[in-house]
């Protein structure tokens, strides 16, 4: 351990205040760190959110869609929230349990709302700023109501109950909620309309796993103007500060010697990170074990030094501390350094970092060739003219035009994209397992995934267990809001009509 990391971490408060101003400390002057010039580190740690858990197979919850004041990155800002906070409390339950959500709408009435329209340019355009819904990221649960259906949308002063019947078999890891009416979505979780999900099962209690500190990490891009406000679309695709549980640049904590188990979230809008734990200069890189991605388990952990989340990812890691010192958790090029993290020296009992091989769930197994039903080819485009779209398969969204799939087929997507943009591919209630593409190992299972400009991905997946209508679109909200998304009914063939 430097000397200047010793005086780093023995700076009295007053100093320390004195050098941090409002928004944080100056890095220079550390010296052997050798951090760039300008850097600061904001005074305060990392702040998880609220926490509610499940009791007795029940989690009840009730959620506050509103405007809410708050201090982000050192401005005041007024922004759509929920419950009046930067970042949704993180529910926590286990497979089996139900989740009662009831949401309110308490954002003022700016303006009639139909989902549904067939006037040119309206149905695939940023509008009803003020109206909202509720999805479960990654949950494989029921699209039809009262669970998750994204079709329905809740008026102001008015209220929804949701019940999530969780499957006991469902895949234990990070899942997160956020709004979903086609139109506001972008809008609203670029406020912050977001929370992380927790769900609990077998691999939870592997010793050496359940003995680590959780840490949640939302990575948000809240985006707002000098006023504090964001009532423009057109703010959206600024690239500006990125926010970890509605803090910039926060300083986590880690002794040498623990372990603690971090779940990401890329609650993003819009951008995606490529994240590493790293000292200026990338001299020294801090490994990750990686256990789930999408909520999915790994066949075994994988160590790795970075991971690429797009806009709608998590992955849940184990973090341990070795070399005592300042390092830096960095988005990538675009997003710089998101947070900071200290290893400290004080002495701890040496814990183990979990390697091997991951309870498996049965839902998850590899899909061979032979298995496949049937097989589609998806295009995501952009179209040109009067009102621009973005498009799948030529078409922009719309309510009336559902695929649709037989419930228990098992079908092979290839999905082109024909766009000098990244896209983030996502589909509700069923995940799939990567074959080719994505920048991902093939056979790993996931719910987003990105494909690059001009690049294809190929993947299996398994419509199980639910009927009804659901999507899969472009996880840029933006772009889904201009289109990009494409609806799916799973019927029943057994009862001969449509679900």
């Amino acid at each position: 351990m430097t000397q200047d990391y010793k005086n780093f971490l023995n700076m009295d408060r007053r100093k320390f205040l004195q050098t941090a101003g409002v928004a944080g400390v100056s890095a220079m002057g550390l010296g052997a760190c050798a951090l760039p010039s300008g850097f600061r580190i904001e005074q305060q740690p990392l702040i998880q959110p609220m926490v509610e858990k499940s009791k007795d197979g029940m989690l009840d919850t009730q959620v506050s869609a509103q405007y809410g004041s708050f201090n982000l990155g050192g401005q005041n800002v007024y922004l759509r929230c929920y419950n009046g906070r930067p970042v949704g409390n993180t529910l926590d339950f286990r497979a089996g349990d139900t989740v009662r959500l009831k949401l309110t709408n308490n954002m003022p009435f700016i303006g009639d709302f139909d989902l549904c329209t067939s006037v040119d340019g309206i149905e695939n355009s940023p509008r009803g700023f003020n109206i909202t819904n509720m999805h479960v990221h990654g949950l494989h649960v029921s699209p039809k109501q009262p669970s998750d259906d994204i079709l329905i949308w809740i008026d102001n002063e008015k209220s929804y109950q949701y019940i999530y019947d969780i499957p006991p078999n469902h895949p234990p890891g990070t899942y997160f909620y956020h709004a979903h009416v086609h139109g506001s979505t972008a809008m609203q979780v670029a406020s912050g309309m977001s929370g992380c999900m927790i769900v609990r099962g077998e691999l939870d209690d592997i010793p050496a796993i359940k003995a680590a500190k959780e840490v949640v990490l939302m990575i948000q891009t809240q985006r707002f103007d000098e006023k504090g406000l964001c009532e423009s679309f057109s703010l959206l695709n600024n690239e500006d500060k990125t926010f970890i549980n509605g803090q910039l640049n926060p300083v986590i904590r880690i002794k040498k010697g623990e372990v603690q188990r971090w779940r990401l979230c890329n609650a993003s809008h819009m951008m995606p990170f490529d994240l590493k734990i790293a000292s200026y200069r990338y001299t020294t890189t801090m490994p990750m074990t990686l256990l789930c991605r999408d909520g999915n388990p790994l066949k075994a952990t994988k160590e790795i030094e970075q991971i690429r989340m797009v806009p709608g990812n998590r992955a849940d890691i184990l973090v341990k501390g070795f070399d005592p010192g300042v390092y830096f958790l960095s988005g990538g090029d675009a997003a710089g350094t998101i947070a900071t993290v200290i290893v400290e020296d004080d002495e701890v009992p040496d814990m183990t970092l979990y390697a091997g091989d991951l309870p498996q769930v049965p839902d998850l197994t590899d899909i061979p060739e032979s298995e496949v039903t049937y097989g589609r080819r998806l295009e995501f485009d952009f179209a040109y003219g009067t009102h621009p779209k973005f498009t799948i398969n030529d078409k922009p969204f719309s309510c009336d035009d559902p695929w649709e799939i037989p419930l228990n087929s098992v079908e092979e997507w290839e999905v082109y994209n024909h766009t000098a943009y990244p896209h983030p591919f996502h589909i509700h209630v069923n995940p799939f397992q990567v074959v080719s593409g994505g920048n991902v190992d093939p056979g790993t299972w996931m719910d987003t995934l990105e494909f690059p400009a001009f690049e294809r991905i190929k993947f299996r997946t398994r419509f199980l267990d639910f009927t009804g209508e659901f999507v899969f679109h472009c996880h840029n909200l933006m772009h889904e809001d201009m289109g990009m998304m494409q609806a799916v009914t799973v019927f029943d063939p057994k009862e001969n009509k449509k679900a």
